[in-house]
């Protein structure tokens, strides 16, 4: 897209100066570099240099083929700036920010056009500058008349149909990879709250089982327990019974042994 607008711009200031003439796409020929889309896109447009801003929805062209004659362009599908409640002066003031803002996008700088059916056209008196309704875009693609819209500057007033009646080019590309990129950001979101409720899940779980093996425990493990240390302190003290070791009479006995014997015997 970048090599498609730097032809366009070479063509452009190969063309007559400033004011002169408006640049039929047919005449950029193998300048124009893009997809099959991009081609068949523009090759229903006129590329121009614009003049001066008439009014909020107008603007002025050298139109090569009227003579280079000037001629108005119209914003198509639009309205006036909207009104609401304001009163005359504050709508004075509303309409001329919004021709500022139709300035900002079209005032002496390249644009496209493409001129709406012909039952939407006025009658263009004889001597008087033409008028002719159309849509508008800037250089990059972006649609003047949906954006103006989109701002508030004006009205919308669906005239005719058309299927290019929004962004196109390097605009509509942006936007795509925007949109592309907000998807993205979404299922990554989407795939960290299923795990992190995954995750609450097995922690819930665990939590359930543990307390159920603790409960299941009850009274009949306790006394599974007591038994079990019940065997163990009667093993220990051999049930209550005398102990079985026998003693060696023929053992050697100590002084200490020997003198206690003697005690006894007396």
């Amino acid at each position: 897209m970048v090599k498609f607008v730097l032809a366009i711009w070479a063509v452009a200031c190969a063309a007559p100066a400033f004011g002169e003439d408006s640049i039929p796409v047919a005449e950029v020929g193998e300048a124009v570099e893009g997809s099959d889309e991009t081609k068949k896109i523009i090759s229903q447009l006129t590329i121009a240099m614009s003049a001066e801003v008439v009014d909020e929805r107008t603007f002025a062209i050298r139109d090569s083929s009227k003579g280079s004659r000037e001629t108005h362009i119209c914003l198509g599908n639009v309205g006036p700036t909207p009104r609401g409640s304001l009163d005359d002066g504050e709508y004075a003031e509303k309409v001329k920010v919004a021709k500022e803002a139709l300035g900002k996008l079209v005032d002496k700088q390249m644009i496209w056009y493409k001129v709406a059916p012909d039952s939407v056209q006025p009658s263009n008196s004889t001597g008087a500058t033409p008028l002719v309704i159309a849509d508008v875009w800037s250089i990059d693609g972006k649609h003047v008349g949906s954006h103006l819209k989109t701002e508030g500057h004006l009205s919308s007033e669906e005239a005719y149909e058309t299927e290019l009646g929004r962004n196109i080019l390097t605009v509509a590309s942006e936007e795509e990879k925007k949109e592309s990129y907000k998807k993205l950001e979404e299922a990554l979101k989407e795939s960290e709250k299923a795990k992190q409720d995954a995750a609450k899940a097995m922690k819930s779980k665990a939590e359930e089982d543990e307390a159920a093996d603790v409960e299941g425990f009850g009274l009949s493990g306790w006394l599974g327990v007591s038994m079990v240390l019940l065997i163990l302190a009667g093993a220990a003290t051999n049930f209550g019974r005398p102990g079985t070791k026998k003693t060696n009479l023929n053992r050697k006995r100590g002084t200490w042994e020997r003198l206690a014997m003697k005690f006894k015997g007396a």
